[in-house]
């Protein structure tokens, strides 16, 4: 049987989310993104967080992330990290980021609304701003996961009362800098330096934010992030991230 055959075989049968991103096993729910499974199994961080930026730390008596105690975040307030940055939420950050699975970042964002609910600031944001992709990298992969990850979120806290709305006009990427994989803090720290610009501040002068990310290793774009909305007049910035690395 021809490749192109079994393809279109292959789309009659299975849904677009016809497997589970973690384990490959195939789907056949459409309202289904993950197996059961892998979907029990998920690294939510429950354990002790950074004060400052949320993601997991070892033990309860670290107040502060390397990071966040290094001094390097100091420009947000707050956060809120779903999962630990572990093989499961790798392999979903993959799909969304490079398999061209968005609709995935939309499941994942609406996830993440019921542990957000806990947080007692989430109820002073007004405004979701997801982190933006410089146009080229938009361009390559044609949407921004973050912005998909802050719809799916808005969504989910709209069901439960919560109206926040999604800004994707106030902040911009101007700098198209190198993929930061594998590199050091101190690197991620000046490629993202002056890299964002806030470019409607009459939209932010006063308000309390909350930029979306995907995954944060050192809260290095976060932190440049909330600089740019800091200088434009925005009162105070939380971030919310789908997923982190254990500080």
């Amino acid at each position: 049987m021809s490749g192109s055959l079994l393809q279109r075989i292959s789309r009659l049968l299975f849904i677009d989310n016809d497997r589970c991103p973690v384990c490959k096993k195939v789907l056949f729910d459409k309202e289904a993104y993950l197996c059961e499974t892998c979907l029990k199994n998920l690294p939510v961080n429950a354990g002790p967080v950074c004060s400052r930026c949320g993601r997991p730390v070892l033990t309860h008596e670290t107040v502060l992330c390397k990071s966040c105690k290094s001094g390097l975040n100091r420009h947000f307030d707050q956060g809120y990290v779903w999962l630990r940055y572990e093989e499961a939420a790798e392999q979903i950050a993959a799909g969304f980021k490079f398999r061209h699975q968005k609709t995935l970042a939309d499941w994942a964002g609406r996830q993440m609304a019921a542990g957000l609910m806990e947080q007692p600031w989430i109820k002073e944001i007004e405004a979701l701003i997801p982190v933006p992709l410089h146009p080229n990298r938009l361009a390559e992969r044609g949407y921004n996961q973050s912005a998909h990850l802050a719809r799916g979120l808005s969504l989910a806290l709209r069901e439960r009362g919560l109206e926040i709305a999604v800004d994707g006009d106030s902040l911009k990427r101007v700098v198209d800098t190198p993929h930061q994989v594998g590199q050091s803090a101190d690197f991620r720290q000046q490629n993202v330096k002056n890299v964002f610009r806030a470019v409607c501040p009459e939209h932010l002068q006063g308000k309390r934010v909350a930029l979306v990310d995907d995954v944060m290793t050192t809260g290095a774009t976060l932190d440049n992030c909330a600089a740019a909305l800091e200088e434009a007049g925005a009162e105070k910035v939380s971030i919310i991230t789908f997923a982190a690395t254990v500080g």
